[in-house]
């Protein structure tokens, strides 16, 4: 066999139809030009195509199977192929195409080779049941166990957002499209996951900065604060006396997880806490008297 089929989608050749149509989808999914830049990968979708579209196709998967080519038989080589010989004489031609259509020679010749390899070019479309939603995280709900309330056509769903999740990683909810195949069977729903910016962090490139405020006195005598990191644990950080308001003191590897499923740093700003209450403003106008 010039190709081999089952190769190219990783299954045995006793795979059932729905161990070849699962493997498929998988191998479709990753490699597929929209999702994937890497050079080689259209050349691997194709070759990916090609090999659902004949094992998928019961005729093609025989004739596969029998002959290693989709089409079946080479016509003139019927030596090689023992009791099912198409041979060079033109009575076993019209016998052949007379199969597919019946008639005289000529009118055999013209419906048989339409008919047997019109459905080679009309390639099997696979059903694409699957959709994706697009969910956008706020960065505190990160630090713990959390949940995302989602509301799709088939009903609502609670969404867990696992530890550890990366920035467009994609969870799959199995069943809930409201794609309905002919089978009767539903797609999957794949909710994609991106971070957003809230009230505790914020993204900045790569990295996650989080505001500390400080007592003025903090500043000049040091302190001790507790911050909690994106990866739900908690880390105390010495302020030195004599920081300064606006300075960032850094915690490597405990900020969000990207893509490449590194974790960015987490900076922490400190900023002054000044209370706007009557008691506090007196004692700031004798400051700077």
């Amino acid at each position: 066999m010039a190709k081999n089929y089952y190769d190219v989608l990783g299954v045995p050749k006793q795979a059932s139809d729905q161990d070849i149509k699962r493997a498929y989808r998988k191998l479709a999914k990753q490699y597929h030009p929209d999702v994937n830049k890497d050079p080689g990968a259209q050349d691997k979708f194709k070759a990916i195509q090609e090999a659902f579209d004949v094992l998928s196709d019961p005729d093609k998967k025989a004739n596969y199977d029998r002959y290693g080519s989709p089409e079946g038989p080479t016509f003139g080589q019927g030596q090689g192929y023992s009791g099912d010989g198409y041979g060079e004489g033109s009575a076993q031609f019209e016998d052949l195409f007379r199969q597919f259509g019946g008639g005289s020679r000529t009118t055999s010749r013209t419906f048989g080779f339409e008919d047997m390899f019109g459905s080679f070019f009309n390639q099997a479309v696979e059903e694409d049941l699957d959709e994706t939603v697009r969910v956008n995280v706020p960065l505190s709900q990160l630090t713990s166990d959390s949940k995302v309330s989602l509301r799709l056509q088939t009903g609502t769903v609670n969404v867990k957002i696992p530890q550890g999740a990366h920035e467009g990683q994609k969870l799959r909810l199995k069943g809930k499209s409201s794609k309905v195949g002919q089978a009767g069977d539903r797609g999957d729903v794949y909710v994609e996951l991106h971070f957003t910016d809230d009230d505790t962090y914020r993204r900045e490139g790569a990295n996650v900065i989080t505001v500390k405020r400080l007592r003025p006195l903090a500043f000049l005598d040091g302190t001790e604060v507790v911050v909690a990191t994106l990866d739900g644990g908690r880390v105390k950080l010495k302020v030195k006396p004599g920081s300064r308001p606006g300075q960032r003191m850094r915690i490597p590897g405990r900020g969000f997880m990207t893509a490449s499923k590194v974790r960015s740093d987490l900076f922490v700003q400190l900023e002054v806490d000044l209370p706007l209450d009557a008691a506090h403003r007196s004692v700031y106008e004798q400051l700077e008297r």
